[in-house]
């Protein structure tokens, strides 16, 4: 049988991550014989009993849970320490928030897909769409028709369509990104996102199977009306601007020199090298008002909704990004 590993960042999260835990080890990967399942918890110094919790379910169940403690890195930092201290003789990794719940075939869907789709070697990364629920797991978005999500690099240099609390990762992208972990990235599930489309294949699953739960400080998506949505997103948009040139300056240093060891492989793969230059395009029009109009023209470049996609043509042509 395979193998899965689900890593899960843990800080102050003795509220909901019983509930969480529960979901995970409720899976059915083993019982249809799809994936043996193990969970590996880093907890980034929290002070509200959550060790204590992980404790009492490492103890509880040792074959499957195993938790270490860490120094406060923040979410990224510690996700990425989960990422490069993950076990190496694992088919699939799982990322895991401590306050969501998931249903039953939330991995056997995801591995399902991935064995589907994933070519021998090649990174690959499973997503879904989460279902939006409030603190006790009542659907919030029920009445929200959402357009279908298509991935691709040139979203993914502007946007991430990831939760990474969705994902799911091959071997080939958990080496690749771990090989040298980033030094800034908006977000970690939207560096594996922009991997993943530049190198392999983005499988986007527009069946929800985790409940993503909304509240306090991390509610993230019911409107009220378009208006107040258009403005908010603006309001976002303009706030974080710099962050896309930083994060494609970072790219490029990271992957833009295909003869260095582990990228030589990719060297002879056209759609990987036209990524590459699509990155540079967007990196080098940062400093030429021609070139922005000549990328914004091309439309190769691109945000899943329209009026996204308006806000960002105006932001891309004035450099503030």
């Amino acid at each position: 049988m395979k193998r899965i590993q689900v890593l899960m960042s843990a800080y102050n999260g003795a509220v909901y991550i019983r509930e969480q835990l529960d979901s995970i080890l409720g899976q059915d990967c083993e019982e249809l014989g799809m994936a043996e399942l193990s969970v590996f918890i880093r907890d980034d110094g929290s002070s509200d009993g959550t060790q204590e919790i992980l404790e009492e379910y490492e103890k509880k169940y040792p074959k499957q849970i195993h938790w270490v403690q860490g120094k406060n890195k923040g979410v990224i930092g510690s996700f990425f320490e989960l990422l490069k201290e993950a076990d190496e003789d694992v088919d699939y990794y799982a990322f895991s928030d401590q306050d969501d719940y998931w249903m039953p075939d939330k991995l056997s869907s995801g591995i399902r897909l991935l064995e589907g789709t994933e070519d021998r070697g090649a990174p690959c990364l499973y997503c879904c769409r989460p279902k939006l629920t409030d603190k006790h797991l009542v659907e919030l978005t029920e009445h929200i028709k959402r357009p279908p999500v298509c991935p691709s690099f040139g979203n993914a240099l502007i946007e991430n369509v990831v939760t990474g609390c969705t994902a799911i990762i091959n071997p080939s992208l958990r080496r690749l990104v771990a090989a040298e972990l980033p030094q800034f990235t908006v977000m970690h599930d939207r560096w594996l996102y922009l991997v993943a489309s530049c190198f392999g294949t983005v499988i986007y699953d527009e069946t929800p199977h985790i409940c993503y739960r909304q509240h306090g400080g991390n509610v993230v998506g019911t409107k009220s009306s378009r208006f107040t949505e258009f403005r908010e997103r603006l309001s976002r948009f303009w706030g974080k601007r710099r962050d896309i040139s930083r994060q494609t300056e970072e790219f490029l240093r990271i992957f833009g020199d295909l003869s260095k060891g582990n990228l030589q492989k990719f060297q002879a793969d056209v759609r990987v090298s036209a990524n590459l230059r699509l990155a540079g395009r967007l990196a080098d029009a940062k400093h030429s008002f021609r070139r922005r109009v000549m990328l914004v023209r091309k439309g190769e470049i691109c945000r899943q909704r329209d009026y996204d996609n308006k806000i960002f043509k105006v932001i891309i042509l004035l450099g503030f990004y």
